[in-house]
């Protein structure tokens, strides 16, 4: 994986399988494990509702040129690379022009990659 560091963004990356879950493969949720740092986007607070993370499945065709700005992030959301034969590559900045200072780049590559963001972030992916 590769990645720059932009402190200021509320971004996650990690691997599912390589995260210590105590044997439940749970990796979002309200459980203690999920409040270790730096987890804090992943952990889900007893009784908050789950509308405050956003998961979404879409296939995007290899060459897909659909890197285009996406609106800002309001809530927590979560991509996760699923297949083992592919790369997705996903670009974060605290500025709707992604001025080339303020981009957290990060290409996810590993059959369960994940990231996940807080509210406040653009995406492009």
């Amino acid at each position: 994986m590769q990645s720059n560091q932009l402190p200021a963004l509320d971004v996650e990356f990690g691997n599912a399988g390589d995260l210590d879950t105590s044997g439940t493969g749970w990796f979002v949720g309200f459980s203690d494990w999920a409040k270790k740092p730096p987890a804090h986007l992943r952990h889900v607070p007893v009784g908050e509702l789950a509308a405050g993370l956003c998961v979404k499945w879409f296939s995007h065709p290899a060459g897909n040129p659909n890197g285009e700005p996406k609106p800002l992030s309001d809530g927590r959301t979560m991509s996760i690379l699923v297949s083992p034969a592919s790369e997705f590559r996903i670009e974060f900045s605290a500025t709707a022009d992604f001025a080339s200072q303020d981009i957290l780049a990060h290409t996810l590559r590993r059959h369960g990659d994940f990231v996940i963001w807080g509210s406040g972030v653009f995406h492009c992916a």
